[in-house]
Order: C-alpha cells, then structure tokens, then sequence
C-alpha cells in the first residue's frame, strides 16, 4: 500500500528539479508515495537535513486516513513489518541481472592507465602509417596522369581501387578502437561511473554515413 507522510496541512514532496532533495506543500496532488518502510528509512535519515519533517505521519495515498492498526514511523521494533499490507514482492530476475551484472564486471581486463596509454600509441602509430599510405596511393595515380597525360588504363585502376579500399578500411578499423581507448582514458583520469563509461563509449561508436556532396548520391547511383 502507498502512503504520504502530512503534518494535517503539508506534505512531502520530492523536489522535481532535484531527485533526491525533499520539500514540503500544501497540495497533496504532489505528495511523494511511500510504502510504511521507505517512510520509516526516510524519517529516520531526515533527522538533521529535513528536521521540519519531525511532526510528520502517514495517511493512506488514496484516502488520505490515517492507517489502521499501523505501528507509529517512530515505533523501534520491527513487529508486523512486512504483514499484511506492509509486505513487499520482488521479482527474482533482478537476483540473476546483479549476479550477471557483476560477474561481466570481473571479467573485465581492467586496463589501467599505462596499459590504455600503450594501446593508444600503437594504434596511433599504425592509423599514421595507413594515413601516408593513402596520400601515396593519390600521388602516385596523379604523378602517372601528369607523366602520361592520361589516367591508368581500367584494370589498372581497378587493382589500385582495391588496393585503396584495404588501405581505407584498415584505417577505419583501427580508428574505432582509438576512440574507446580515448574515453577509456578519460573515464579513468575523470571518475567516470560505469553508467557514464557506457554511455561515452556508445556515443563513439561508428554510426551510418551521411554524404555531404552531391558525389556521394553519384556514386551511390553509379553501383545502384
């Protein structure tokens, strides 16, 4: 059963700007919901930081009655604490998403930061080799067509267009990981929680190309 804690004229709200931060109001449309044990942990928590909620009890959510047969927020014991009413259900599945949670967290590697350091200048040293590799492939195709007046004869261009989509797809396969490793070095130099690790490295990820010139829809229209 769901409860609001009132004084006969306030109640407690959840402030909606900052989770967490409490207040108090005359409009019990607002009231935060409570069952009997979260308004218990809550009060005994309140003590200092919300000591206005001292004189404060609980009513029924629907009806706004004071509950029957309730132990006081102040009674210490734990008699009747999770009968009736005051009982509370879970679903098992949570247990396995923890044990699995955690278990995925074990397994991690856990790089520090002279390891994610170490990843990061071999991959950068080989994205620098593929990008020379690339200005070489263009130069060279130009300086044939400045020495000969004219491009490579088909076949040629295709074995170089092939040669050129390796080059390119290398560069872009290692690209990626550099940028995990970058946030992995950020997560670690700026405490990031796993929550904010997953989701700066979800944002890195390779997303689907949008062409920014009228060549892009070319070639598309070129291979069909």
């Amino acid at each position: 059963m769901d409860y609001v804690l009132t004084n006969g004229k306030d109640y407690v709200i959840e402030n909606p700007q900052k989770p967490g931060e409490y207040l108090h109001t005359t409009y019990s449309v607002n009231a935060k919901k409570f069952t009997y044990q979260s308004a218990r942990a809550f009060k005994n928590r309140a003590r200092e930081k919300y000591s206005w909620v001292k004189d404060y009890y609980l009513v029924e959510a629907e009806s706004y009655e004071v509950p029957k047969n309730q132990h006081s927020l102040n009674y210490k014991g734990n008699a009747d604490v999770y009968i009736g009413s005051n009982d509370i259900e879970f679903d098992e599945k949570i247990l396995d998403q923890i044990y699995e949670e955690a278990h995925n967290i074990i397994g991690l590697a856990g790089w520090d930061m002279n390891q994610l350091n170490t990843y990061y200048n071999i991959l950068n040293s080989a994205l620098s080799k593929y990008d020379c590799a690339e200005t070489d492939i263009v130069h060279a195709l130009q300086g044939y067509k400045e020495k000969h007046g004219k491009k490579p004869q088909a076949h040629k261009m295709a074995k170089i267009g092939y040669l050129l989509e390796d080059v390119r797809g290398k560069h872009k396969r290692i690209k990626q990981p550099i940028r995990y490793v970058q946030v992995m070095q950020d997560a670690l130099s700026k405490n990031y929680s796993i929550g904010k690790l997953k989701e700066e490295l979800s944002k890195v990820t390779n997303v689907g190309y949008r062409g920014r010139t009228e060549y892009y829809k070319a070639v598309l229209n070129i291979l069909g």
